[in-house]
C-alpha cells in the first residue's frame, strides 16, 4: 500500500522545508516534495501531518532498556518491552547495549538479541541493527555504573570468545584504550565490522593518539566516566576528554538530557566538535518512560538497584548518575530548547551522524527516495505524533 504523507515541515540536514510530502511503498521512500509539487502514482492512504515536522527515523547506538526492562534481563519480553517503549519516542533504530557481565550472561543476551532482530519487522518494533558491549575492558576507577566484579583487561585475550560468541552481532565495543592489549584487540578486529568506543577510561592523551591509530573512531557519552586533565611534576597532562574534542577522527557520544551535561557543556561540545560529529545517544536504562521509583540497573538477576528521580537515575551513593532515562525525543528537546542548537542540526546527530558511523548510511537516516521508510512526526515542542517504521506506522 502506497502512503502519502503531506502537510509536513520537512527537516533535513540542509535545513527545513514548509509545504513538503514524503510517499511511502514497500518499507521504503518513493518520492519526496520540498516544493508541493507532486506528480504521484495511486496512493491508498494520505495522511495529513497538520503542519508537523517529519524528519527520518531517530537511531540510538548507545541504549540499555526502558518501558521497565533492560536488555541485559535476556529475554524476548524484555527485549519487546524496551524496545517499544523507544519506539513510542521516535527510536526506528537501534543498538541495545550491554553492561559488563560474565560471558554466560552476554550470550543470553546475544541469542535473544538475535531472534527479536529477525522478527522486528513483523513485530513493528524498531529494526536492531547490532549489538553495543559496554565492557567488560573498563578502567576500574572510571566503573560508573558497571560491576567491578566483572572487569577484565584485553591482554587476557578473554574477548575472542565474546566475538565468536555474538556470531558477527557486535557492531558497537566501548574499551579503554589504555589497558594492557587494548591496542592489539582493537587492530586484530580491523575488518570484523566492530567500531570501537574509548570510553569509562584513565587514558592519558598520548593513549588516545595511540588508540587512534589502532582504529578507534568513537568516544563514549563524552565527559561521563572518562579522564581529564591532571597534573604532572607540575605539566598539564590532556585526558580522553581533551582528545575527544580535539580529534576529528573521533565522533563523540553525547547524552543530551541536560542533566549529565548542562547547557553550557552542550554549547561547548558543538562549538569545539561541530555538528558533523556528534551523535546523541540516551544511554537510557528500565526507567525510561517510567515513574519515578526504584530500578535494577543491569539484569533483573544481578543488577544493582537505583533510584529515578528529578528525571535521572541515581547510583545509592546519591552522588553519581546510573545511566539516564532520556527517551529520544527529549536529546532534540534538550538541544534546541536549552542549547540553542538549530532544529535541523539536532536532528541531524540523532539520524544521520549516527547512520553514517555504524556504516548504515546508504539506506538510513535521511529523508531521501530508496531509503527505509523511517519517519517521526512530531510538533513544536518535540511531542511525537506519528512514527513509521519501515513503512509501516507504529504510533
Amino acid at each position: 500500500m502506497r502512503t502519502l504523507i503531506n502537510n509536513v515541515k520537512l527537516v533535513t540536514s540542509e535545513g527545513i522545508f514548509d509545504n513538503a510530502a514524503v510517499l511511502v511503498f514497500d518499507g521504503k521512500i518513493e518520492f519526496v516534495s520540498t516544493d508541493g509539487t507532486m506528480i504521484l502514482p495511486a496512493v491508498h492512504e494520505t495522511v495529513d501531518g497538520g503542519g508537523c515536522y517529519l524528519s527520518a527515523g531517530f537511531i540510538d547506538i548507545h541504549v540499555h532498556g526502558g518501558g521497565g526492562h533492560d536488555f541485559m534481563d535476556g529475554t524476548e519480553e524484555a527485549f519487546r518491552g524496551a524496545m517499544a517503549s523507544h519506539m513510542a519516542h521516535g527510536t526506528t533504530s537501534m543498538v541495545p547495549t550491554t553492561l559488563t557481565a560474565e560471558l554466560e550472561e552476554l550470550c543470553e543476551v546475544f541469542d535473544v538479541a538475535r531472534k527479536v532482530k529477525k522478527s522486528a519487522d513483523a513485530e513493528k518494533l524498531p529494526e536492531i541493527l547490532g549489538l553495543h558491549l559496554e565492557g567488560p575492558f573498563v578502567a576500574p576507577e572510571q566503573a560508573g555504573a558497571q560491576d567491578p566484579k566483572y572487569i577484565k583487561i584485553p591482554a587476557d585475550g578473554s574477548w575472542r570468545e565474546i566475538v565468536d560468541a555474538a556470531k558477527g552481532d557486535l557492531l558497537i565495543w566501548t574499551v579503554a584504550p589504555e589497558l594492557e592489549g587494548a591496542d592489539e584487540m582493537c587492530a586484530a578486529l580491523q575488518g570484523s565490522g566492530i567500531i570501537f568506543s574509548a570510553g569509562h577510561s584513565s587514558a592519558k592523551y598520548a593513549d588516545v593518539v595511540r588508540a587512534i591509530d589502532a582504529g578507534y573512531t568513537m568516544a563514549t557519552h563524552l565527559y561521563s566516566s572518562m579522564s581529564t586533565i591532571i597534573r604532572e611534576n607540575g605539566y598539564r597532562v590532556p585526558g580522553l576528554l581533551e582528545a575527544s574534542l580535539l580529534h576529528d577522527e573521533i565522533c563523540a557520544e553525547v547524552i543530551a538530557d541536560g542533566l549529565h551535561l548542562p547547557p553550557e557543556l552542550l554549547k561547548l561540545i558543538v562549538k569545539t566538535k561541530g555538528k558533523d560529529r556528534i551523535v546523541l545517544v540516551t544511554d537510557a536504562m528500565r526507567g525510561a518512560g517510567m515513574p519515578d521509583g526504584d530500578y535494577l540497573l543491569g539484569s533483573l538477576k544481578r543488577g544493582q538497584l537505583v533510584s529515578v528521580f528529578d528525571g535521572i537515575a541515581h547510583m545509592p551513593d546519591g552522588i553519581s548518575f546510573a545511566g539516564s532515562v532520556c527517551t529520544a525525543d527529549r536529546l532534540i528537546r534538550t538541544m534546541t530548547k536549552k542549547a540553542n542548537v538549530a532544529l535541523h542540526d539536532a536532528v541531524m546527530m540523532l539520524t544521520e551522524n549516527p547512520a553514517r558511523e555504524i556504516g548504515v548510511a546508504d539506506r538510513k537516516g535521511r529523508v531521501a527516495v530508496g531509503f527505509d521508510a523511517d519517519l517521526v512526526l512530531f510538533d513544536d515542542d518535540i511531542n511525537i505524533k506519528g512514527v513509521w517504521c519501515r513503512g509501516v506506522r507504529t504510533v
